[in-house]
């Protein structure tokens, strides 16, 4: 048991670190969160328009119309430019407790993965750094690449990265202390 809540805690520790590295510095996502000196003029425009809070996909009809109607509303959209748009009123900077649930996240995520590793019948180092491999790929092919096909999010390689790197250390590290 010692050994699974100090793996659980080193774990989440590497995914925590990797994740302030991925974000914060050198800031792999970089690209998705560019700064435009035009930001003041937009914000101000949402602002002022009365828009909730909320996440909008901006460029397509509206969803009410009937079939023939939103098809033919399709046909205007087509070729011309789109956005998604996270709408939010307050700017927090408060971060204590977000980093809190980060960190008990990783925690259970690499409680799990511990228990997955540890169902292998035939554990080598090599199939531990694969097992961890997999784990990470699964998570990128589900989420960030799949919203990539029809997003385009330009961050696309630093998610790779982040499904890649830490998971072969957790692999790594998981073989070492079982």
């Amino acid at each position: 048991m010692k050994k699974t809540i100090l793996f659980a805690l080193l774990g989440a520790v590497i995914l925590f670190a990797w994740q302030f590295i991925s974000f914060a510095m050198p800031n792999f996502h970089k690209a998705s969160a560019e700064y435009t000196p035009l930001q003041d003029e937009v914000l101000a425009a949402l602002d002022d328009s009365g828009l909730k809070e909320g996440m909008y996909m901006l460029g397509q009809p509206d969803p009410e119309l009937s079939g023939d109607a939103y098809k033919q509303a399709m046909e205007v959209y087509e070729g011309k430019p789109w956005a998604v748009l996270n709408f939010q009123m307050n700017n927090s900077s408060a971060m204590t407790m977000n980093m809190i649930r980060s960190f008990i996240m990783m925690i259970l995520i690499s409680w799990i993965f511990l228990w997955f590793i540890r169902q292998q019948k035939d554990p080598t180092l090599f199939k531990r750094i694969l097992a961890g491999l997999a784990v990470g790929f699964i998570g990128f092919c589900f989420v960030p690449y799949s919203s990539f096909i029809w997003f385009k999010e330009p961050d696309i390689w630093a998610f790779l990265l982040d499904a890649t790197v830490p998971w072969i250390v957790l692999g790594w590290l998981g073989h070492k202390m079982t």
